[in-house]
C-alpha cells in the first residue's frame, strides 16, 4: 500500500485564528501581506467645530473693527486716534484670519487650519491684554471706561471660544481629516 502524498513543507494552508496572538491566536504567516491598520473614519467633527468657532471669532472681530472705525470717525482729533487705529487693525486682522480659516477648514485646506490657529491666537492675545488693561485701569480709577472693563471673570468667559478653536484646530483628528484623500488603486487581475 502506498502512502498519500505529503505536501511540501510550508505548502499547507496556514491556520488562522480569530484571536490576536496576545489572546492565544496564532501570529500571521510570514508570507502574508502586511497587516493593514484598522480603518478609522474621520468625519471631520473637530474641523467643523473649529471652523464654526472661528466664524464666531470672525464675527466678533468684524464688530470690533466697525466699533473702532466709528470711534475714529466720531473723534478724529482725539489723542487716542493712534491707539484706536491699532486696535481696529488688530480686529481686522483677527476677523480676516478667522473667516479665511473657517472657509479653509470647510474646504478641507491645511492653510485654513493655520489661519484658524493664528487668528484664534491673536484673539487670545487681545483678550488677555484687555483683561490686564481693564484690571490696571480699575485700580487707577474707580470707574474705568466701558471698553476697558474686561476684568478677569468676564475675560475668562470670553477666552473659551478662541482657546477651544485652537485646541480643535490643532487636534490630530482635524489634521487627519484635512489630509488629501488618495483614490484607491485600480485592481488589474493578472498583473
Amino acid at each position: 500500500m502506498t502512502q498519500p502524498p505529503q505536501p511540501y513543507p510550508g505548502a499547507e494552508p496556514p491556520q488562522y485564528s480569530p484571536l490576536p496572538p496576545a489572546y492565544g491566536g496564532q501570529p500571521p504567516h510570514s508570507g502574508q501581506f502586511p497587516a493593514q491598520p484598522p480603518p478609522t473614519a474621520y468625519f471631520g467633527a473637530t474641523a467643523v467645530a473649529a471652523a464654526t468657532l472661528s466664524s464666531v471669532i470672525g464675527l466678533v472681530g468684524t464688530i470690533g473693527f466697525i466699533v473702532a472705525v466709528i470711534r475714529m470717525i466720531d473723534n478724529p482729533s482725539s489723542s487716542r486716534l493712534l491707539s484706536t487705529g491699532i486696535v481696529g487693525a488688530l480686529y481686522l486682522a483677527i476677523a480676516a484670519l478667522a473667516v479665511a480659516g473657517a472657509i479653509g477648514l470647510f474646504k478641507r485646506s491645511q492653510a485654513g487650519r493655520i489661519c484658524v490657529l493664528v487668528g484664534a491666537s491673536l484673539a487670545v492675545l487681545d483678550i488677555v491684554v484687555l483683561m490686564i488693561v481693564g484690571l490696571g485701569s480699575s485700580f487707577v480709577r474707580k470707574s474705568a471706561p466701558p471698553t476697558l472693563q474686561m476684568t478677569f471673570p468676564s475675560g475668562f468667559l470670553w477666552l473659551i471660544v478662541p482657546v477651544a478653536a485652537i485646541v480643535l484646530a490643532a487636534h490630530r483628528a482635524t489634521g487627519a481629516w484635512l489630509l488629501p484623500k488618495t483614490p484607491p488603486t485600480p485592481y488589474h487581475p493578472g498583473w
